[in-house]
């Protein structure tokens, strides 16, 4: 039994019992009957269907963003962004997924063709509880593939209305499923021969025992997990639009965002006006109940992560850090935090999942390379520059997965997304990430 609890006022919303192992059994022979129907439809059918959920999503938008923001606290403005987000998605992949499973001439007497391999199982987070399930079950359903979910316990409401959107789109039954199951019953789904890949965002915890899982049945696996994204700017950059743009990215999802900047390097002589800035629109934020049109802010999304954040900031001040503004628990929220730490600070291998800004001042940028790559993560870096080679030149060096220069970090549905290191591996999105869980098949003749 589970329940899932408004973090803003800690009422119940609702409760669901877990599937016995052999309801998941019989669900999973049902999703193997089901993919066999499925890798078998034309590409116009599944056109069509795609047309038809993507327009439920935005009939059904007002209502899918109050529960997002009922269950996990996003501001109701970032909920319905994040559903016409997922419209952008199921645009981008109805349009052009046939384009993607075309075959490809590798000679004259030589070519690829691409082949669906099963059920993709996916283990999606609360903080994005559209956009993540999306991105990794719609371009595998279009692909041939039909996806399993399990989704966080605190949004299983979410998981439920997703499957009910696609059934109402009129995709067959079992095309989409979610399943209720414990953390328990996960090595149950990925020993099933339907299961062909699985799919994990979460924590470098989490993403390595669901990947001991996937290698010890040998499945594929794409793992997208945690980061300490660097956000660097540079003597001449734009700063009022640096400013803004990084603290809006920092502060989005009460910081509850893995592609947030979390170390953010700037030059020393600019420190104390970058403090002003941030104290400022600080100041501006308003915390309130997520359903509020005026929120700004809404609260940490489980009680739990209260004392996790408060202890994470304790450590960073404990080990030499400056505390500017924050640090306290005014439950159900954080307050919102400035920080300025050293590079050897070691609060910064850790992921800071929370509204708190860590300013890391440098005074050249002879070791500036080394402090961004100083790190066990790799998901994404920022950097804010008016020069534009050099720039690209520091990109080719930093050791993350996606490096964004003069905007923010932000995943979109035409190009791969994914991070190195222990921020994890493989791709989704764009072309490649389309085809991660397809059979490249060889046709040689």
């Amino acid at each position: 039994m589970s329940f899932t609890i408004n973090p803003y006022n800690q009422d119940k919303i609702n409760q669901y019992s877990f599937l016995s192992n052999k309801e998941l059994e019989l669900e999973l022979n049902f999703i193997n009957h089901s993919y066999d129907q499925w890798k078998q439809t034309s590409n116009s059918k599944k056109q069509k269907l795609g047309l038809k959920l993507g327009q439920l999503l935005i009939n059904e938008k007002e209502a899918l963003a109050t529960l997002v923001s009922t269950e996990m606290g996003k501001p109701i403005k970032e909920a319905i962004a994040e559903v016409e987000k997922c419209k952008t998605l199921i645009d981008y992949f109805t349009q052009n997924f046939e384009t993607f499973l075309s075959d490809v001439t590798i000679d004259e007497n030589t070519y690829i063709h691409y082949t669906p391999t099963g059920a993709v199982f996916g283990i999606m987070p609360w903080n994005f509880p559209l956009w993540q399930v999306f991105r990794f079950v719609f371009p595998n359903i279009m692909a041939g593939n039909v996806s399993i979910l399990k989704h966080a316990p605190n949004t299983f409401g979410c998981g439920e209305f997703l499957q009910e959107l696609f059934l109402e789109a009129g995709f067959p039954k079992h095309v989409f499923t979610n399943v209720i199951v414990d953390i328990a019953q996960v090595e149950q789904i990925v020993a099933h021969s339907v299961v062909q890949g699985v799919c994990v965002t979460g924590s470098a915890k989490a993403g390595s025992s669901v990947a001991s899982l996937a290698g010890k049945y040998l499945k594929k696996s794409v793992l997208e997990l945690g980061g300490t994204d660097a956000c660097v700017l540079l003597n001449d950059a734009d700063f009022e639009t640096a400013l803004t743009a990084t603290f809006n990215s920092r502060m989005a999802n009460a910081g509850q965002v893995c592609i947030a900047p979390k170390r953010i390097f700037i030059p020393h002589g600019k420190l104390n006006d970058v403090v002003d800035v941030f104290k400022t629109k600080i100041d501006e934020l308003i915390l309130g109940n997520p359903l509020d049109l005026k929120t700004t802010m809404g609260p940490i999304s489980k009680a739990e992560f209260l004392p996790i954040l408060k202890d994470q900031v304790e450590k960073a001040v404990d080990l030499g850090a400056q505390l500017l503004t924050g640090g306290n628990i005014k439950s159900p929220f954080f307050e919102p935090t400035i920080l300025i730490l050293n590079t050897d600070n070691e609060i910064l291998k850790e992921e800071i999942f929370g509204p708190v800004i860590c300013l890391i001042p440098y005074k050249d940028e002879t070791t500036l390379l080394k402090d961004i790559n100083n790190t066990d993560y790799g998901l994404g870096t920022a950097i804010w520059s008016r020069d534009i080679l050099k720039a690209k030149n520091w990109a080719a060096q930093i050791e993350t997965g996606y490096v964004s220069i003069n905007k923010i970090v932000k995943s979109d549905v035409k190009y791969p997304f994914g991070g190195i290191k222990k921020s994890g591996y493989g791709k989704e999105l764009g072309e490649d990430g389309f085809k991660t869980f397809l059979n490249a098949k060889t046709i040689a003749l």
